[in-house]
């Protein structure tokens, strides 16, 4: 399904991938209507429509209420690309990972 999923928004927009290009690529593939989406989740349509437009985040919560209403599992909403580390997060590893081999080596294991 995620492949067709990326052919599905690549079709629609061939930037890269965010959560609400995703939620509203899906949506609209099943014909249903934010006022649809709202009924099923709770969620409001103009919070709906943020999210969908990037104005506002995706929160794990929100992504577990659309991605019921949807069919998808939620990391599939929040991590429209995969699960691709930032330059940041790559960075926070390796000191992380440096600094528990010192412990490590303090200890003695």
């Amino acid at each position: 399904m995620k492949n067709q999923l990326g052919d599905l928004l690549n079709e629609i927009d061939p930037q890269e991938p965010t959560p609400g290009k995703l939620i509203r690529a899906i949506r609209k593939n099943f014909n249903l209507t934010l006022k649809e989406i709202q009924s099923l989740t709770g969620i409001l349509e103009p919070n709906l429509s943020a999210i969908e437009n990037d104005r506002m985040e995706l929160t794990k919560k929100t992504a577990e209420l659309i991605g019921a209403a949807l069919g998808v599992h939620p990391s599939t909403l929040l991590f429209p690309s995969g699960c691709k580390k930032t330059n940041e997060i790559k960075l926070i590893e390796k000191k992380s990972q440096a600094l528990r081999e010192k412990k490590k080596k303090a200890v003695g294991f």
